[in-house]
């Protein structure tokens, strides 16, 4: 009965509206994310009933796999291949015999949105999409070693400490007693960071260390469900923690091929990330050289480098995402959207203007794949 309610209540987006945010969290807090939240995804998806193979003439000698995603993320590669006349065939690889599926799918390459909002459907992505790549030989975008990143606030800050690129001070701990003994003699505040979680979910600033204590025992016991996640989803048995920088502003800055975007995120309070604020400043030339750097590093092209400026001028690279939310613009110099693009024979950059972040990107990634199995779209 709680069941039917709860689809009900996901389909009926008025009536969602209307019901008290505390009175959703708290649903949310006791139900599975498959009993209610992938009803909303669904009903929220323009493109739910979209043919499965695209009928409609190509303009180009390919056909893309979309792979489907559990949340939906999916409709964005929809909703791009359909506007650039690319033949495109949606495929679901969460079951049982998905190497026959993606075998027999007759695709030249695949569009990927790994998911994320459970640790469970990302350990699928990442060990199908591992076999895939390696074992079949596929050809993915982005590339596998981006979305092995993804969500992972470990992996991302190994990839950073081994490669040398500046960040936050991080710590991360497997053993009880060591995380203990950190907690007790670091210098206050911390931050916390759930191995996996947006927008700010399970992120926690710590100012008074007997709370603290209490925490990383919890970690290492109980386990932590980050904010409106799954409570069966417990993150347990490690911890990280991330030196706090106070008076920071943040970047997010986006590569897509040569395509180059940037704005700065407003704070509330201690959190940049999931205020949902854009303040359109122009990135400094200074900044766009670094993420060229950074990205340059592993042949990274579809990114987004969530970068902090601190007071005296340094950038460091807080988190990376190789897919990320949507912004309505991605960026906006002197009032004129747009983008840069770097000029390789003159080594300078160059703003475009115009709008290039359709369906949150989708557009570009698509062209860089089609690109990259030597096809022009004519367009």
């Amino acid at each position: 009965m709680i069941g039917k309610l709860l689809e009900h209540l996901a389909r009926a987006k008025k009536f969602r509206q209307r019901f008290p945010e505390p009175a959703k969290r708290f649903l949310r807090h006791f139900l599975p994310q498959e009993a209610y939240r992938r009803q909303i995804w669904l009903a929220e998806d323009p493109y739910a009933d979209v043919e499965e193979i695209s009928s409609y003439p190509g303009k180009v000698d390919v056909r893309l796999g979309i792979i489907k995603e559990f949340t939906h993320q999916h409709q964005y590669y929809i909703g791009a291949c359909r506007e650039l006349g690319v033949p495109y065939k949606l495929l679901d690889i969460s079951g049982p015999n998905w190497i026959d599926v993606i075998g027999n799918s007759d695709c030249d390459a695949f569009l990927i949105w790994p998911s994320a909002a459970l640790t469970v459907w990302k350990q699928m992505f990442d060990e199908r999409l591992k076999v895939m790549c390696e074992e079949m030989g596929k050809i993915v975008y982005p590339g596998y070693n981006e979305m092995w990143l993804y969500e992972s606030k470990r992996r991302m800050h190994y990839w950073l400490k081994a490669n040398n690129i500046p960040h936050p001070k991080t710590w991360v701990f497997y053993e009880r007693k060591e995380a203990l003994q950190f907690a007790k003699e670091t210098e206050l505040p911390i931050v916390y960071k759930s191995n996996l979680g947006s927008g700010a979910s399970g992120v926690k600033i710590f100012r008074d260390r007997p709370h603290l204590l209490r925490f990383v025992n919890k970690c290492f016991k109980k386990g932590i469900v980050r904010r409106d996640g799954d409570r069966r989803d417990r993150q347990w048995g490690t911890v990280l923690f991330q030196q706090y920088l106070p008076g920071v502003k943040e970047w997010r800055m986006v590569r897509i091929d040569n395509s180059y975007f940037g704005h700065q995120k407003g704070q509330i309070g201690d959190f940049h990330s999931g205020t949902n604020i854009v303040i359109f400043a122009e990135p400094p030339e200074e900044l766009l050289n670094f993420v060229r750097k950074v990205t340059d590093v592993s042949e990274f092209d579809s990114m987004d480098l969530d970068i902090f400026e601190t007071s005296d001028g340094h950038y460091l690279v807080n988190e990376l995402q190789t897919v990320f939310g949507s912004d309505p613009r991605q960026m906006e110099i002197g009032g004129k959207p747009g983008r840069y693009t770097y000029d390789q024979d003159r080594k300078r950059w160059i703003f475009e203007e115009g709008i290039f972040w359709q369906n949150n990107c989708c557009n570009l990634r698509v062209k860089r794949l089609v690109k990259s199995l030597d096809n022009k779209l004519i367009i």
